[in-house]
């Protein structure tokens, strides 16, 4: 190994590229963001505000992938009462769906004498949730003026933890904003977003308040901070029984916040959001002439400057309906929570406009109960009470099986038709053009690593993103492109396996796609590069709102490589061998270019199916990079085997979602048994199984 040089910092003094996959991010979005001004500031009457909310909201419910259909009676049961001074609070547990349990508080004022206004509170991402303690002062200062509260426990929060072991009494994935996105990310191969099931719950929340005759339904108002303020959000533009709304710590613009580089959890990243131009402003604007107060924190996270974009984008709006004051926003001076302040805000907004009373509520302290006394259920946790309740996990393997891609019998002879059908889906979904441009490459230096000459080259796959690489010759011979997971940075890991194919007389030429090895993205947030909330992660969800991928854009890559090699002249056959996400890279570049006559994949994931079908899965194995919006709508991996199989090819160490090596029972029942009954040319299916870790 002596002697073997990979590509120092800024590719050997060449190019400063630790940025440009995210200013690739930011130039793609910047296009949008322009677009969105140019179509707001168009917005000059009531018919063309109305035209636009109604075209974002079918965008929003088509991104989400619609909300979940259910009419039955929602089971609601008052499980306890509890009572303090002039108050009570009912511990409600309703289904939103069959056994998807919900449960919440509902604060009722005392000598109750006519029907009253009522707060749907959707709590934020705390633990605690209807709990938490900021968020009983909110529940306890509202029923003390006279509205009936129904606060609700999010998904993931509260007594709904969806990973929780009964047994042990644990969280198997961490409560919150984590669980949102593990869950989420099932949700999206699924096509659709875990997001509409936080909307269905508040949804339900509604019905049950239509159920009580101590609430009067023409005053129904919504607040919730921070998770909850984006749920308030999102119910302004679905819900019409909503008539005030005060959604805190939550509005800001797309443009504002993807420059903090901070990430979202997947409720929160909406597929095509930005590239459909779908803003905060949008659900502020939806809400128009309604009653809307934005509360804010000035030292937020969610930038205040974002707030007011979107604050007086909306003001504009509201000036077409005659309705400026009935839009407002506070800015407490304090960092990221449902403050006092804002507290006191919204209680006066909501005064003024349920109850036609003076907003002159001032707040005081608050005796807050033990959280442990607002428990709905014996054991503090749904799972624990009722061992049937439907998870998200649950809901969306129901959801895949509406919505999943349907497989028919492809005879042989009309094989070259599927391959051209499937070929063209797949380049449309991965936006890969036929015409790519000319590559001019690089070759930087030239050094001898034992027998062989080695070559560091780079070359632009597309404006503005350069990929690094290194060949190692052995002559004009076939040429293995190499994808590993984290490309030219394993080669010394992974010499020996480089070597075994450079004896037996090929070239090997490793590459770097967009994000790794020598053009490897720089740190952008706390988080690890590669952890969930990470910068990665970050931007592939930056991605995913610009109706893309980091899927889509590293296979392209691949391509790129591959077209270089076939501009060398002492290069003859290509063949190719991807590890991990490099294998997945490998094989979806391979499905779509006949280019490429021998592949060999290693430790790639089998089977996207079995992702959703496998409650908890491994992220070491599946994560975001692999993964884009609806991808179950079209194929699994075994369907696009016939792209393949006439040359070729082996798969080694196939891996399952739980990073264990497939067994030979799994292998026929996702895939030898799937091929027999639609593709039966393609068996046997070329594998191997070392049984390595």
């Amino acid at each position: 190994m002596n002697g073997f040089e990979i590509f120092k910092p800024f590719v050997d003094g060449y190019y400063d590229v630790e940025n440009q996959y995210l200013n690739y991010i930011y130039k793609m979005a910047e296009k949008y963001f322009r677009m969105d001004d140019k179509e707001k500031n168009s917005l000059k009457n009531i018919d063309s505000v109305r035209k636009l909310v109604l075209r974002k909201r079918k965008l929003f419910l088509k991104s989400i992938g619609g909300l979940p259909s259910f009419n039955e009676p929602m089971k609601a049961k008052i499980k306890d009462k509890i009572y303090r001074n002039n108050y009570r609070i009912e511990k409600i547990l309703y289904e939103s769906l069959p056994k998807f349990y919900v449960t919440a508080l509902l604060y009722v004022p005392e000598n109750f004498d006519k029907p009253m206004p009522a707060i749907l509170f959707l709590c934020g991402h705390a633990r605690d949730a209807k709990a938490y303690d900021l968020y009983q002062r909110v529940c306890i200062d509202l029923v003390n003026n006279g509205f009936i509260v129904l606060a609700i426990d999010p998904i993931g929060q509260g007594e709904r933890l969806q990973y929780w072991d009964p047994i042990n009494k644990r969280e198997i994935v961490r409560w919150g904003t984590y669980e949102h996105s593990y869950a989420g990310l099932q949700c999206t191969l699924t096509g659709s977003n875990i997001a509409r099931y936080f909307i269905y719950d508040a949804m339900r929340g509604v019905d049950y308040l239509y159920t009580r005759r101590e609430v009067d339904v023409n005053r129904i108002g919504v607040t919730g901070s921070s998770g909850g303020g984006t749920q308030t959000s999102y119910l302004m533009m679905i819900d019409d029984r909503i008539s005030v709304a005060v959604p805190c710590n939550y509005i800001t613009s797309r443009e504002a916040y993807i420059k903090t580089n901070q990430a979202h959890d997947a409720e929160q990243n909406i597929f095509g959001a930005i590239s459909n131009r779908l803003n905060y402003d949008d659900f502020l604007i939806a809400f128009a002439p309604k009653p809307l107060l934005i509360g804010a924190s000035a030292y937020d996270f969610f930038c205040i400057e974002g707030t007011l974009k979107s604050y007086f984008r909306a003001k504009n709006v509201y000036r077409l309906f005659n309705a400026e004051d009935k839009i407002s926003i506070f800015i407490g001076r304090h960092t990221h929570h449902y403050s006092s302040q804002l507290r006191e805000a919204a209680v006066n907004w909501f005064k003024i406009h349920l109850k036609g009373e003076e907003g002159d509520f001032k707040t005081k302290d608050i005796d807050i109960w033990n959280p442990n006394m607002l428990n709905v259920t014996k054991s503090g946790q749904i799972l624990e009470d009722y061992p049937r309740a439907k998870t998200i996990f649950d809901l969306n393997l129901k959801y895949f099986r509406k919505h999943r891609f349907k497989r028919r019998r492809i005879p042989i002879d009309m094989l070259n038709r599927y391959k051209m059908d499937i070929r063209q889906l797949l380049k449309k979904l991965f936006n890969i053009d036929d015409y790519r441009g000319k590559i001019y490459p690089r070759i930087i230096k030239d050094f001898k690593y034992g027998n062989y000459i080695c070559e560091k080259i780079f070359f632009f796959s597309e404006p503005d993103i350069i990929l690094t690489s290194i060949m190692i010759k052995s002559g004009e011979n076939p040429t293995i492109l190499f994808v590993f997971e984290n490309g030219t940075e394993d080669i010394l890991n992974r010499m020996d396996l480089i070597e075994s194919f450079l004896e037996k007389g090929y070239n090997a030429f490793i590459l770097d796609v967009r994000g790794i090895g020598g053009v490897k993205t720089r740190k952008i947030n706390p988080a690890g590069l590669y952890d969930i909330y990470g910068t990665e992660f970050k931007l592939t969800y930056d991605s995913y709102m610009l109706s893309t991928s980091t899927l889509a854009m590293r296979v392209y890559d691949v391509i790129r490589g591959i077209d270089y090699l076939f501009m060398r002249e002492d290069v003859k056959d290509i063949g190719i061998y991807g590890n991990g996400r490099g294998a997945i890279y490998s094989f979806f570049a391979s499905a779509m270019d006949d280019r490429i006559s021998e592949m060999f994949f290693e430790n790639m994931l089998y089977s996207y199916i079995d992702v959703i079908e496998t409650k908890i899965y491994d992220r070491n194995i599946v994560d975001e990079r692999i993964v884009f919006h609806g991808l179950l709508r079209f194929f699994d991996i075994i369907d696009l085997i016939p792209l393949i199989y006439d040359r070729k090819y082996k798969f080694i160490n196939l891996r399952d979602s739980q990073g264990k090596i497939v067994d030979e029972d799994k292998v026929k029942e996702k895939w030898v048994n799937i091929a027999e009954k639609y593709y039966p040319y393609i068996n046997p299916i070329q594998y191997e199984n070392y049984h390595l870790t």
